[in-house]
């Protein structure tokens, strides 16, 4: 392979991988934080001064722990004449946010591995055009490369050792078939 079609091989790859990128984002936007949790909700509470006056410390320290422990933050805080806290509310746009970032990883995931066993079989199949064949073949593992680590957070460790392992097989059974003697 010369120099030239080394280039264009590479550019091929980088410009498939940004194309992907933009094209999910185009046509299924991700999430925004902004649109689920507003910054202005969260004031750092404040007790009074001394602290002694405020009798129910233990009672507000137990309902901001359970907030947190299920995943939520406390806000709303209301405060008596003495600058004690008396009530606060939990919540839970985190939360929200979060379990709607993991479905929208898993689609992001579908798109880029179908899209990615495309390219590589594509590729695959006009090998001899150099260099758009080698280079849409490795464009095809980038985009499940890239689908992959976008939803690697949801996936336990059985998804992960067996998606890696398809993608082992996969790769080696290429690199047979491509190298074999005819």
């Amino acid at each position: 392979m010369n120099v030239k079609n080394l280039v264009l091989g590479v550019g091929i790859f980088i410009v498939y991988m940004l194309m992907l990128n933009y094209g999910i984002e185009a046509f299924y936007p991700s999430l925004q934080y902004d649109n689920y949790c507003s910054a202005s909700i969260y004031k750092n509470p404040y007790q009074a001064m001394d602290g002694k006056n405020c009798t129910n410390l233990n009672k507000i320290n137990e309902i901001e722990l359970a907030c947190y422990s299920n995943r939520g933050q406390p806000v709303n805080y209301s405060y008596d004449s003495s600058g004690c806290v008396q009530s606060l509310s939990c919540d839970f746009c985190s939360k929200q946010f979060d379990e709607s970032r993991k479905s929208y990883s898993k689609v992001v995931f579908v798109i880029a591995l179908i899209a990615g066993i495309l390219t590589l079989l594509i590729g695959y199949g006009i090998l001899s055009v150099e260099p758009v064949g080698s280079a849409l073949m490795a464009s095809g593992v980038g985009a499940i490369f890239y689908g992959s680590v976008r939803n690697w957070m949801n996936l336990s460790d059985v998804w992960r050792f067996l998606l890696l392992l398809l993608a082992l097989v996969l790769l080696i059974w290429i690199a047979l078939r491509l190298n074999r003697k005819k």
